[in-house]
């Protein structure tokens, strides 16, 4: 009796041990509000949006001890519509996010599956990034709001004299008609940080890329004429960013600069932006934002004003008010905020108040 008592003690040690040294963690968020569009399609609109100031989330993420500072890792995330209770990305039940890996202390870790790829990282500089997704340009062009890879292996080192790095590939296997890179692709970032100084250089190519290019707000996308719905897989798409900030007190200054190669049957165009900003901490709970943005492609010009407020009135829980305007020229070309639709003119007005809860 003593015997079976002592082994259920020890299983019952190892269990504990072995719970202690695993972890799994369930997080999301939820965002939803009212927006006003001034002109879209050449109407006004008043309506329910969500997912605009952070995309609706669902998921868990986990980590387990294999000793000697390994680590295994795994992380599975799926959008949706708080407003519809439809999933996201096309429908795709892991659409955000979905690898699994091994990091090591010290080191970094490797992940493969379905993974942001490193222009994502232009985020953390975003001026504006509490204004959410209308603050960005071109139908998201440059990828800095963040998209997916299929297929992808990457690395990601830790930080070794204030620097990080990461390598990232993705095989060109045909993943559907949803899928971000319908070729190979690759993604590579180098991060410094030293104190309240921070930079960020980071380039992406892939084949077989999305291009909303009726979002632009452009008659022709490399001598091609579009409609509001035109949308194509390019040939090739490459983006080199470059960011920085410094942080003053209160004041968080900002700079992105991003330039985007589009190719598609021999032909080709480059998209250049330019986002410049600050942050401004008025109490712990109060952050005011503002950024100034110029678009240029092609013949056309887009000059973006974006400005945010957000007050937390609990540790997960946020209300926010966004406002957002844009001007464009040249011919043929319309005011296209991301998200809003194009307008019937060279002007474009959008304003919203939401709320937001992390968990």
């Amino acid at each position: 009796m003593k015997c079976y008592m002592a082994a259920g003690a020890l299983l019952q040690a190892l269990s504990m041990s072995a719970l202690a040294q695993s972890s799994v963690t369930l997080f999301g968020s939820l965002d939803n509000g009212v927006t006003y569009i001034n002109n879209t399609g050449g109407h006004s609109a008043v309506k329910l949006q969500d997912g605009v100031n952070k995309s609706n989330s669902f998921g868990l993420t986990g980590t387990e001890d294999l000793g000697n500072g390994t680590s295994a890792l795994f992380k599975i995330e799926g959008g949706y519509s708080v407003n519809n209770g439809k999933l996201g990305q096309g429908g795709l039940m892991f659409g955000k996010q979905a690898w699994v890996g091994l990091g090591q202390r010290g080191i970094g870790q490797v992940l493969l599956g379905r993974q942001y790829d490193y222009t994502v990282v232009l985020e953390q500089y975003a001026a504006c990034n509490n204004c959410g997704i209308y603050s960005y340009q071109n139908a998201d062009i440059d990828r800095a709001a963040g998209q997916r890879l299929n297929n992808a292996v990457s690395f990601k080192s830790n930080t070794f004299g204030g620097f990080t790095f990461g390598a990232m590939y993705a095989f060109g296997q045909d993943s559907g008609a949803l899928t971000t890179n319908s070729g190979r692709a690759y993604s590579a970032q180098v991060q410094y940080s030293a104190g309240p100084f921070s930079m960020l250089a980071v380039v992406t190519d892939v084949n077989g890329a999305p291009v909303a290019a009726g979002s632009f707000g452009a008659s022709t996308v490399l001598g091609r004429p579009v409609t509001a719905s035109t949308a194509f897989y390019a040939d090739n798409l490459r983006i080199a960013a470059l960011a920085a900030y410094y942080q003053i007190g209160a004041w968080r200054p900002s700079i992105t600069y991003s330039n985007s190669q589009v190719k598609l049957g021999g032909a080709s165009s480059t998209d250049q932006i330019v986002r410049v900003g600050t942050t401004f901490a008025l109490t712990p709970a109060a952050q005011f934002a503002a950024q100034v943005a110029v678009d240029r492609f092609e013949s056309s010009r887009w000059y973006s004003l974006a400005l945010g407020a957000d007050y937390l009135i609990s540790k997960r829980t946020d209300v926010y008010l966004d406002f957002e305007a844009q001007h464009a020229t040249g011919a043929g070309t319309a005011a296209s905020i991301f998200l809003a639709g194009p307008s019937s003119t060279s002007n474009q007005v959008v304003a919203r108040a939401g709320i937001k809860h992390l968990f």
